[in-house]
């Protein structure tokens, strides 16, 4: 069942949307917004051996003219020097005011591609795909933007709404139970600070260690809560 939380801001309103599949449909939600043609996905080598064929794939069906950029997995490479190589890329591709960087990753490719977004041509359309537990439930929302700088983490930034963030939790499988633990803390957290129920959810649950022992109707109802907090 998909799922819309609006973000309603006097500035820049967006849409979460949540529903397992969805990426095979990026293009078609993405094409509801009016965006201009041009698309430059920004992800980690890893993700886009997953899952980017699927996202290519959905935007050149809806009609968009699509380029990639890749960028190293690890927080060492969250740098200006990465940054500019993303404006290399927009260049290549001739991005307009009316393009879309849309960010398939984690974290730190949401963070990057987002401040990219920010100050290419003084602001290009951002849409978030993120695919990783921490960044459906935290990272991807909000409009933090930035990178790091050689003195501390996330110096360098801005806040920047997205047009859409669109959450697949199918993408999770494949994520390392590492990873996958990391985000459930931070879903633990939500429980104890603003929503009781979902913290009893949380309890009852048999195992939440990983994607597949997790119930998936529980894990769309914890990506769901968590956005909503």
């Amino acid at each position: 069942m998909a799922i819309c939380i609006p973000v309603n801001l006097p500035d820049r309103s967006y849409n979460i949307l949540i529903e397992k599949g969805s990426l095979a449909n990026l293009g078609g939600e993405m094409i509801r917004l009016s965006l201009g043609k041009k698309v430059l996905l920004v992800s980690n080598p890893e993700i886009f051996d997953y899952y980017g064929q699927i996202a290519v794939n959905s935007l050149e069906k809806a009609g968009f003219v699509v380029s990639t950029h890749l960028i190293p997995a690890g927080e060492n490479y969250k740098t200006l020097d990465a940054i500019a190589q993303v404006y290399d890329s927009a260049l290549a591709h001739r991005l307009e005011r009316s393009s879309t960087m849309v960010a398939l990753g984690g974290g730190v490719i949401g963070d990057m591609t987002g401040f990219a977004a920010a100050t290419w041509l003084r602001g290009v359309n951002f849409v978030q795909v993120p695919t990783t537990l921490l960044a459906m439930v935290d990272a991807s929302i909000g409009g933090k933007t930035g990178v790091n700088h050689p003195q501390g983490k996330n110096l360098i930034g801005a806040f920047y709404q997205p047009k859409l963030v669109l959450i697949d939790p199918s993408v999770l499988k494949t994520l390392p139970v590492r990873e996958f633990r990391a985000g459930m803390a931070e879903v633990i957290k939500y429980g104890v600070i603003w929503d009781a129920e979902l913290f009893q959810q949380l309890e009852d649950s048999d195992n939440l260690a990983s994607f597949s022992q997790i119930d998936g109707e529980l894990l769309q109802t914890i990506i769901t809560k968590s956005c909503q907090a």
